[in-house]
């Protein structure tokens, strides 16, 4: 019986590797021409410090809008449009283009992974994490966006900048292919409405909108011309120079180099390495600083405050037959003719589904859950698991017993957790990875949250809609929670706490907020307190979650900034340094060497 698992996972196994080596000869060959081609002015007006998602955004305003001059400095390679096939995107997860960073041991929490270290994957590659994720685009709660800027603005304008990224700067498509979970799972939110007067779930699950394009993924750092791109840049530390950001030292290959920025340097190198590059630089908590002897510049919280989107439910539910999506079928090579026309399974996103729900009755929601068509035994152990760093014990144990079926995971996650950790170096040598602690499931609301959001997942499990797919709950007791009745409170705890999932969702560890406050560390204009020059753009500025997959909040941070930052670059007040016609051209050029 088991011995068409194992032919499936050395098939598997084959062309994971195959994909991976090949993708290590792309990065090896970015960083040779690296050597050769890197054409750097020593000053520039803006350093702008990671090519994700924001610092892509504003890279390309400038280009577009200014006659500014900029250079992004990426520590990751260049992307691919092999690495554009969305399927593909989980093979990246552990790969060269991650960061691959992980956890501290955790104390209530990633008890089923190694060590109890949860996985944090971060891109490492032009595009950054939005090169990584799932692609999904969810605008989030409005008032949140209100409270970041403690009334600045209101919800029109944040609508307003949505609207402008989802025209002008992203690509927003209707997933192109979707296997048949999909349209079962909205089935079953209406049947449970009309059955159980479920008036939270209503109007709250729908398909997932993606950035794709043409079924291809899609970033923004693809709106950027590579020539003002420097990849393998790592940024060792901000040059400080009485209280003034003029620089960065970075490390580009085997070279070292000093780059001047006239009018500033904005970090955007996301939430676990922007505090890290401040740190460095002599920002940061006091305490901290000494330990390393470490030169202080300003004494403020970064590193604090971690936040992130952490559920369970992985191969919750198990099928007595295969969906329409399945690691065979992604085998098929047909599928590269219709991945070519911009559809056919290639073009999946991975989560096909987006539901958002409130476990206590109240109009804002606490829970999203996320609909993934496969679990991770698809792939029979060959990576998906490693990505995840499971135990071998628990893999053995509970997930080689659905080999038979096949599985789908309700990923339940909860969107304001108060559980909150940190992000410290723990050396002065930039090339060290950062300790990170998150702290992940230590207040108990998080957990009761959780688990009133599972218990309501599998009321949609056992609908009609889902039960005529052949589905069904996974019975199967979790490796260490045998002691407990199943499904019950004290069950569910014990699952929870071994199957910690992160979404990749990390935030809140440069915080925006009032200049008085003493979880501040940029001011509501993304300014460094008490340094000028120095600006945190990226998701480690968000002070608290937004409601669901962060993206489209980064992306729409990053536009607020230009706008208020560089836009508003003025003569006088009725002057601006835009290129919008000929006319204004001797202005940019004025503006462009103040």
């Amino acid at each position: 019986m088991w011995i068409p698992y194992y032919l499936q996972f050395l098939i598997y196994c084959l062309g994971v590797n195959v994909f991976l080596f090949f993708i290590s000869i792309l990065y090896y060959h970015d960083v040779i021409l690296s050597n050769f081609n890197t054409n750097l002015q020593e000053e520039y007006d803006y350093v702008i410090v990671g090519a994700g998602t924001a610092g892509s955004l504003i890279a390309h305003r400038i280009a577009t809008e200014t006659n500014l001059t900029f250079v992004v400095l990426e520590a990751g390679g260049r992307s691919y449009p092999l690495l554009d096939i969305p399927f593909l995107g989980p093979l990246l997860h552990g790969s060269i283009y991650d960061w691959q960073y992980e956890t501290t041991p955790q104390e209530n929490a990633c008890f089923a992974m190694v060590d109890k270290k949860c996985k944090l994957t971060q891109g490492k590659i032009v595009g950054g994490s939005s090169k990584l994720n799932n692609m999904i685009h969810v605008r989030g709660n409005m008032s949140h966006y209100v409270k970041w800027f403690h009334g600045k603005y209101n919800e029109d304008f944040f609508k307003k900048h949505l609207e402008y990224i989802e025209n002008n700067i992203f690509h927003l498509n209707e997933i192109q292919y979707q296997s048949e979970l999909a349209d079962a799972v909205l089935n079953a939110v209406k049947e449970l409405e009309l059955k159980e007067n479920y008036q939270y779930f209503s109007k709250t699950f729908q398909k997932s909108k993606v950035t794709q394009k043409d079924g291809k993924r899609w970033s923004s750092s693809d709106n950027v011309d590579n020539r003002h791109i420097v990849t393998n840049a790592l940024v060792e530390k901000i040059i400080l120079v009485n209280g003034v950001a003029s620089g960065v030292n970075v490390h580009i290959s085997e070279k070292k180099y000093k780059i001047y920025a006239r009018k500033g340097v904005i970090l955007s190198a996301g939430t676990l390495n922007s505090p890290n590059i401040l740190q460095l630089s002599g920002i940061g908590p006091a305490e901290l600083l000494k330990s390393l002897e470490i030169p202080i510049i300003q004494d403020l919280p970064v590193g604090l405050n971690l936040q992130d989107h952490i559920g369970s439910g992985l191969d919750l539910i198990q099928f007595n037959r295969t969906l329409s999506i399945n690691a065979a079928n992604m085998l098929n090579p047909l599928n590269l003719y219709y991945y070519l026309q911009g559809k056919g399974p290639w073009t999946t996103p991975g989560c096909e589904v987006i539901g958002f729900y409130s476990t206590n009755n109240s109009k804002s929601p606490d829970i999203q859950v996320m609909i993934l068509p496969v679990g991770i035994i698809s792939d029979r152990g060959s990576h998906l698991r490693k990505s995840l760093s499971i135990t071998d014990e628990i893999w053995q144990e509970y997930f080689t017993k659905s080999f038979n079926k096949h599985t789908s995971t309700f990923f339940t996650t909860i969107l304001h957790p108060k559980s909150k950790g940190t992000v410290y170096i723990k050396s002065k040598n930039p090339a060290i990875s950062p300790v990170i602690n998150p702290r992940y499931l230590s207040e108990k609301e998080d957990i009761d949250v959780l688990i009133a959001g599972i218990k309501s997942i599998v009321k949609l499990i056992k609908t009609d809609s889902i039960r005529n797919l052949g589905a069904h709950l996974n019975t199967d007791h979790f490796p260490g929670c045998e002691q407990y009745q199943f499904f019950s409170d004290s069950y569910l705890q014990c699952y929870v706490r071994h199957l910690t999932l992160t979404s990749y969702h990390p935030v809140g560890t440069c915080s925006m907020g009032l200049p008085e406050s003493k979880n501040t560390v940029v001011d509501t204009s993304f300014k460094v307190l008490n340094v000028k020059n120095l600006y945190v753009v990226d998701g480690s500025v968000l002070p608290t979650l937004p409601s669901g997959n962060i993206n489209a909040a980064i992306a729409m941070m990053a536009n607020i900034f230009f706008e208020i930052n560089i836009k508003s670059c003025n003569i006088d007040s009725s002057l601006q340094c835009h290129k919008y016609s000929e006319i204004n051209n001797y202005i940019f050029r004025v503006c462009s060497v103040m």
